[in-house]
């Protein structure tokens, strides 16, 4: 049993040894150790592969082994907490600037950021205030408890400012009336007086100063419109964007205190009058303070007011009046106030006097103090994972969460950053920047991240640049070569630079389609050479079946077979020694031929293997006459018995062939003999003189000069020629009558079809009745016979 879970042991260990062999991978140093658990080895002389795990590097041999470093967490800022007051500057969030060098694919998780709550931390309230009639009780309430409001705030900061604007609707139709006598009194006949009709009004930047704000609150007039529902939404765009007018602190909490009793119009809705122009969310007021789009431009739509408050860090407090404030606050305000930052999750509820003005303003920035939500900038690369946990100092465990309630003067809180890239290969941009900041405020945490992709091998000192160990085409790093552009090889010794056409490339392709182009160089594919692969070391002439007759003979050099120093020739068949050709007397080719590739080659009227034999001598034809004559023809001196005895190298054929007979020598001779006979007839034949034995072949027929002509043959032949030429011409002429005679049986056969030779007039028929005239008669009318 022990010896089967050792086994088992042992594939378990060598399967997570393959996974982790395949899981580190990288040509340099630092694409290796981006790989969590790989190591590099720097051995100059080291073999094997260098990315791996650090067991498997050692196991390998591997002595200097380069391991993944750990992240360096540099606070470049972190001023103390401050409560602020005159002449200081308010800290609530530490440390300010951070700078990370992280290491990829390694977790991060000591990143700590602190918040506390600064006593006199700035605050800008903004009031945007809905100028109806139903909404006079607000500004009486604001007039009368602006001093209170102010020192209610004091107990909490004691730098704070307050700042005015009212706002109804669009001045067109069907927002607002407008024949000429609305336009000018608003309110009709009441004795209450009205502002003319308008669509926001800043009325007073954010001061200090209370007695400024109250005479701000006392000049706001009731004004009217004509539907129901108004366009706060309008003076609320221009209370975020327009920062400088409003007077935004940059560091500062802004709350707007948007106060209504009904809701509001948004994008879409201006439609109705014409109006489709969409709102640009830009500032548009006059120098008095008036918004001059609202007539061009449409509402802002939802997702832009949330879009603008995030941008700004502002706070927007929903303060509804009137008798159905409830249902106008569920049905409109409740969700817009859970969307926007603050972290408020309904609007607040104005009494009939507004007279709760002051508590609603003061716990609302009571809230907001007392709770921080940790936001996180926009993060630069997608392969960043970042998550906040804290436990709110309660002393539990980190809970994953951005946001901390209940904080006072005193107890402050601590957030946890963790952070981990995963990414595959380093960036191309290795240093990003994101931001911190609690939601609603202009503080923030800067923190710099830069990936740290490279070993310390790969950096000054140890890096070596134009290394003569990369032949001075590259920095040597690492123990390896890192080559510079258009250089390759372990040692950086292959010039790749340029195309493969500019340095190998031919009219038949890339090497000539032979070859591969490495380092601007042919590399030939087997039986190819030449600087572009053009020899084709394989099309030589063979001999004996091997190429150049093998290697103890030659060669094939691009085409062409390159001898050894015995032998020559195209296949280098020949040798160059002329001794097979001597004869006994030491003489080549009997002085009748050259000596070519060991053999003789004979001038003509000459054979044998040395030349030594005369075919051209006369004789050889007149030797062979009578046996020729005796076996053809039974003719000649010779009787039957001696043709048969002294004859045998003698047949014939029916055509005297010049080419050498399948399976005869090659070193024959033919000579071919015409010879007359005693009945002055020409007998031919050919005599096959070899080196060993004579062969004669002759023709079966023999030309014999022509007798006299006969006279009966002629004769006969004329007879039967004229007697065939009058058979053809009777036969012409049969066939003539005989195409007549079809020809008009069928014209005679159409013409009995048509019936209309039976209507025709016979031209030589006379009619029965013959009427005679009498030339003495004279024609008288009627009248003149009676008369």
């Amino acid at each position: 049993m022990d010896g089967v879970i050792l086994f088992l042991g042992l594939i378990l260990l060598y399967s997570i040894s393959n996974v982790c062999t395949q899981y580190c991978t990288g040509a340099r140093c630092g694409d290796c150790l981006i790989n969590d658990g790989c190591a590099w080895c720097k051995d100059l002389k080291y073999s094997s592969r260098r990315c791996a795990t650090e067991n498997q590097l050692a196991v390998d041999g591997c002595s200097a082994i380069v391991k993944r470093k750990d992240h360096i967490v540099q606070l470049v800022q972190d001023d103390d907490f401050s409560d602020g007051g005159p002449g200081l500057e308010p800290v609530q969030i530490k440390p300010q600037k951070i700078k990370i060098k992280l290491i990829p694919n390694k977790r991060l998780n000591n990143v700590m950021v602190f918040y506390k709550i600064a006593k006199n931390f700035p605050l800008d309230l903004y009031f945007l205030n809905d100028a109806s009639y139903t909404m006079r009780q607000l500004a009486s309430s604001l007039n009368l408890l602006a001093d209170d409001i102010a020192s209610d705030i004091a107990t909490l900061t004691t730098d704070f400012r307050f700042g005015l604007g009212t706002a109804m609707d669009k001045v067109i139709n069907p927002f607002t009336r407008q024949d000429p006598k609305y336009l000018v009194s608003p309110c009709g006949d009441s004795p209450i007086y009205c502002d003319l009709p308008y669509s926001f009004i800043h009325r007073q930047s954010l001061t200090n100063n209370i007695a400024a704000f109250t005479r701000a609150v006392r000049n706001v007039n009731t004004t009217g419109n004509q539907d129901a529902t108004e366009g706060l939404f309008d003076g609320l765009m221009q209370i975020m964007v327009c920062g400088d007018r409003i007077g935004w602190r940059k560091k500062a909490r802004r709350m707007i205190i948007y106060a209504t009793d009904i809701n509001f119009h948004q994008a879409g809705d201006g439609r109705v009058a014409g109006i489709l122009q969409p709102n640009d969310g830009l500032c548009h007021l006059d120098s008095q303070g008036k918004y001059t789009m609202a007539e061009i431009q449409d509402y802002p739509s939802v997702g832009q007011i949330l879009q603008k408050a995030r941008e700004n860090n502002i706070n927007v407090i929903f303060v509804i009046g009137g008798a159905n404030n409830k249902l106008v606050r569920s049905l409109y305000y409740d969700k817009l106030a859970a969307l926007l930052p603050g972290g408020f999750n309904n609007a607040s509820e104005l009494t009939t006097d507004a007279s709760n003005i002051l508590d609603i303003v003061g716990n609302s920035y009571r809230r907001l103090r007392e709770t921080v939500n940790l936001k996180i900038g926009k993060v630069p690369s997608r392969e960043l994972d970042i998550e906040i946990y804290t436990n709110c100092r309660t002393g539990q465990e980190l809970e994953k969460t951005q946001t901390c309630t209940g904080l006072t003067l005193e107890k402050w809180t601590n957030f946890t950053l963790d952070i981990i890239s995963n990414i595959t290969r380093c960036p191309d941009q290795r240093v990003s920047n994101f931001t911190l900041f609690p939601e609603g405020l202009e503080e923030l945490v800067e923190i710099e991240i830069e990936h740290v992709c490279d070993c310390d091998c790969q950096l000054e000192p140890e890096v070596e640049p134009d290394s003569e160990k990369c032949s001075y085409n590259g920095t040597y790093e690492c123990g390896i070569c890192n080559c510079n552009p258009g250089w390759i090889g372990d040692q950086c010794e292959c010039d790749d630079r340029g195309t493969a056409e500019e340095a190998c490339g031919t009219p038949n392709g890339i090497c000539n389609n032979a070859g591969n182009c490495t380092c601007r160089k042919c590399e030939c594919f087997d039986g190819y050479s030449g600087d572009k692969c053009e020899c084709n070391d394989m099309n030589c002439r063979n001999y004996n079946k091997l190429l150049c007759g093998g290697p103890d003979r030659g060669r094939c050099d691009c085409g062409k077979c390159v001898c050894n120093a015995n032998y020559t020739g195209e296949a280098c068949e020949c040798l160059i020694s002329t001794a097979s050709c001597q004869t006994n007397n030491g003489t080549v080719c009997s002085g009748n031929g050259d000596c070519v590739c060991g053999r003789c080659q004979c001038r003509s009227g000459f054979r044998g293997e040395v030349c030594d034999k005369c075919t051209s001598c006369p004789g050889i034809c007149q030797n062979n006459k009578d046996c020729a004559e005796c076996v053809a023809f039974g003719s000649g001196i010779y009787n039957p018995t001696e043709c048969t005895q002294l004859c045998t190298n003698v047949r014939t054929a029916p055509i005297l062939e010049r080419e050498i007979f399948p399976g005869q020598h090659t070193n024959i001779t033919i000579k071919s003999c015409i010879i007359e006979d005693d009945q002055k007839c020409f007998i031919s034949f050919n005599v096959y003189d070899g080196d060993s034995s004579q062969e004669v072949v002759v023709k079966d027929t023999r030309r014999c000069p022509a007798g006299s002509p006969d006279p009966l043959t002629i004769g006969l032949s004329i007879s039967g020629a004229i007697f065939l030429l009058g058979l053809l011409l009777l036969l012409i002429w049969k066939l003539l009558t005989m195409l007549y005679d079809n020809m008009e049986y069928s014209r005679f056969e159409s013409e009995i079809q048509n019936p209309v030779w039976e209507r025709s007039k016979n031209p030589i028929y006379e009619g029965c009745v013959t009427t005679v005239e009498n030339p003495m008669r004279e024609e008288h009318s009627y009248e003149e016979l009676m008369n």
